[in-house]
């Protein structure tokens, strides 16, 4: 795998979710990024970006998201940030998936596929902007 990162600014819309998988695969074929790790990668970020677009301004026109992905010898770091409304998705408990489909509550699984695509996740507040850094180590 070879080092290396990309830097990809998208206006606060789902229709752009296409093009950042399209030029994080191409990211990840260049450098050497091993399929799996780059579908957990793509597949985690799908899911940040979309929560982010649906739920996280209060107009999402001339809003964008920031998502850089890092490519090390060891490991695939992604950050996303936005300048949306404070929301920490790690303060959500994960789900009850043993509970009657009934009683569970909705929502919720998006930030626990992430949990469980990513080595590590972590969520900071920094100068006005939600940061969410994800890591998958490769093996």
């Amino acid at each position: 795998m070879h080092e290396g990162s990309i830097t990809v600014r998208l206006p606060a819309d789902l229709r752009e979710i296409e093009r950042l998988n399209r030029l994080i695969r191409q990211f990840g074929e260049l450098h050497e990024v091993p399929s799996r790790a780059l579908y957990a990668v793509n597949l985690a970020l799908d899911e940040v970006v979309t929560n982010i677009v649906r739920h996280g301004f209060e107009d999402p026109k001339d809003q964008e998201v920031i998502a850089q992905v890092i490519a090390k010898p060891t490991e695939v770091i992604t950050e996303v940030s936005d300048s949306g409304r404070a929301f920490d998705p790690l303060a959500i408990p994960p789900p009850n998936l043993d509970a009657p489909l009934a009683e569970r509550t909705l929502g919720g699984l998006g930030i626990h596929l992430v949990r469980s695509l990513m080595d590590g996740v972590d969520y900071r507040r920094a100068d006005g902007k939600n940061v969410l850094t994800m890591r998958k180590r490769i093996r």
